[in-house]
């Protein structure tokens, strides 16, 4: 990405996150970037291949999120390290799982959960384990990974360890 292709985006970020993505326009963007608003087109095509980038953005956040645990095998271990995801973001990483967060909420047609990217791990997890319903089970971590992600973006990491702590027991890792 180039420098001012990193400026239009990191000014979305702060405009979406501060006024709505549907309040805020590509000029406003373009002003805050110091940039051209035929930059944004050129690079982005409009505010919605913007988004995308954006989320693509948040997507590989994740992935280097996951990397580590690629070559955990026990099982256990490997859900312990993604429930332990929330508890380890940076705080530029907040930033932009906020906005995430709350473009999921502004855009009906939004329904992307950046957590399926942890969907495969946790099954393969599940299945090792032999429980009796994995899908379900992977459904209600990843649930519960979301609300623990959304509790840290919203609270901190206040009472996060309790939290992981119960999770950790009702999964019996």
């Amino acid at each position: 990405m180039t420098k001012k292709e990193a400026s239009i985006v990191n000014s979305a970020i702060s405009l979406f996150a501060e006024k709505g993505y549907h309040a805020t326009s590509t000029r406003l963007i373009a002003e805050n970037a110091e940039v051209s608003e035929g930059l944004i087109f050129k690079h982005f095509q409009n505010k919605e291949g913007l988004l995308e980038k954006i989320i693509l953005i948040s997507q590989d956040k994740l992935k280097k999120l996951i990397e580590p645990i690629e070559s955990l095998t026990h099982p256990k271990v490997v859900l312990k390290h993604i429930l332990s995801i929330p508890l380890n973001i940076g705080e530029d990483e907040k930033k932009l799982f906020k906005l995430i967060n709350s473009i999921r909420w502004q855009m009906n047609n939004f329904e992307k959960n950046l957590f399926n990217i942890f969907r495969p791990k946790i099954l393969d997890s599940f299945k090792a384990l032999n429980y009796n319903d994995p899908s379900s089970e992977t459904e209600t971590l990843l649930m519960m990974l979301e609300g623990t992600m959304l509790y840290v973006l919203q609270n901190g990491s206040k009472n996060t360890l309790l939290v992981l702590d119960n999770i950790l027991k009702k999964f019996d890792i």
